[in-house]
C-alpha cells in the first residue's frame, strides 16, 4: 500500500520560514506609536486653537475698530492652516513608522513626482487667490454674496475652499481657484431698495407726499438707517410697468428689514389714501 506523503507543500514551508513572534511585535510596536502619536498630535490640536482662541479674543479687545466678520474671517482661516500643518505632520509621522521613506520615494518616483505638482498646481491657486480675497477685504465670514450661480451667506473661508450657505440652507464648496467674480451685498454702506409699481394714471405726486411723511414719522425710530432717504421718482422696470423708486440708506444687517418694514407701510398708506395701484400677477406658460 502506498503512504500518503507527508512533507509539507511549498506553501506551508513559505509560511513556517516568517517568525511570526518577531512579525507580531513589530506590528504591535506600530500600532502603539501610531496610536501615541496621534494622541499626541490631539493634544497638539486642542493646545493649539486653544492658543489661537486666546490671541484672537485679546486682539479684538485692543482693536476695538476692526469688524467683527472680519476678526470671524482670520480666526478661522488660521484654525484651517493649523490644522493642514498638523495633518501633514501627523501623516508623515505615521508613514515614517510604517517604514516608507518618504524622502527616498519623493526624490526618485518622477511618475508620482509629476503628478503631486499637477495636483499641487491647483493647490496653490486655491491658496494665492484665497490669499488675495482675504487681503483686499474681498468678502467676509457673514457677508451675504453671489459667487458664480450660488448666492448665500459665507459661512467659512478656508485655504483651500469657500463655504456658502445658500438660501434653502444647502452649504457649497466653491475652491477658491474658481471664485473670480464676487457680488457682496453686505459691505458696510448698503442701499433698501424700494418699489412702488404704479399705473399711468396714478397721482404719482400724491404718492412721493405719502412716502416723504411716512418716513418723517418712522425713520427718525428705525434702527439701522444711516443716511436721508433718497426717492429717485418714477423708473421704466423694463417688464412694461412703472414704479416709484425709492433707496434708503442703511447698515448691511438692518437692509432687508428696512426694506420689508416701509414697503408695507407705504402700500398701507397708499391704499388708505384710496389710490389704486396695480395688481401683481404670475402669469405661467403651462404646456402639455
Amino acid at each position: 500500500m502506498l503512504k500518503v506523503a507527508t512533507n509539507p507543500s511549498f506553501i506551508a514551508r513559505y509560511f513556517q520560514s516568517f517568525n511570526w513572534d518577531e512579525i507580531l511585535h513589530n506590528l504591535t510596536n506600530i500600532v502603539i506609536d501610531i496610536v501615541l502619536i496621534s494622541i499626541f498630535f490631539l493634544i497638539l490640536k486642542g493646545i493649539g486653537k486653544r492658543i489661537i482662541n486666546h490671541l484672537f479674543k485679546n486682539y479684538a479687545r485692543r482693536e476695538r475698530g476692526i469688524p467683527e466678520n472680519r476678526l470671524k474671517t482670520l480666526h478661522s482661516l488660521s484654525v484651517n492652516s493649523y490644522m493642514y500643518i498638523l495633518v501633514f505632520f501627523w501623516i508623515y509621522s505615521v508613514l515614517t513608522f510604517i517604514g516608507v521613506p518618504i524622502g527616498t520615494l519623493l526624490a526618485g518616483a518622477g511618475l508620482f513626482s509629476v503628478a503631486i505638482g499637477l495636483g499641487a498646481q491647483g493647490l496653490a491657486s486655491d491658496i494665492i487667490n484665497g490669499f488675495f480675497i482675504l487681503f483686499e477685504k474681498q468678502i467676509s465670514i457673514g457677508d451675504y454674496v453671489t459667487i458664480g450661480d450660488v448666492t448665500g451667506t459665507v459661512s467659512e473661508i478656508g485655504l483651500r475652499t469657500t463655504k456658502i450657505r445658500s438660501n434653502n440652507d444647502a452649504l457649497n464648496f466653491i475652491p477658491n481657484r474658481y471664485i473670480t467674480n464676487i457680488c457682496n451685498m453686505s459691505k458696510e454702506r448698503m442701499k433698501a431698495d424700494i418699489d412702488i409699481r404704479v399705473n399711468p394714471d396714478t397721482p404719482i405726486t400724491e404718492v412721493i407726499n405719502i412716502m416723504k411723511d411716512i418716513n418723517a414719522k418712522n425713520i427718525p425710530s428705525t434702527e439701522g438707517i444711516i443716511g436721508d432717504p433718497d426717492i429717485l421718482g418714477t423708473v421704466d422696470m423694463g417688464d412694461g410697468t412703472i414704479a416709484v423708486k425709492e433707496f434708503i440708506p442703511t447698515t448691511d444687517e438692518a437692509r432687508f428689514d428696512v426694506q420689508f418694514k416701509f414697503l408695507q407701510l407705504y402700500l398701507e398708506a397708499i391704499t388708505a389714501a384710496g389710490i389704486k395701484l396695480p395688481n401683481n400677477k404670475v402669469i405661467a406658460d403651462i404646456s402639455k
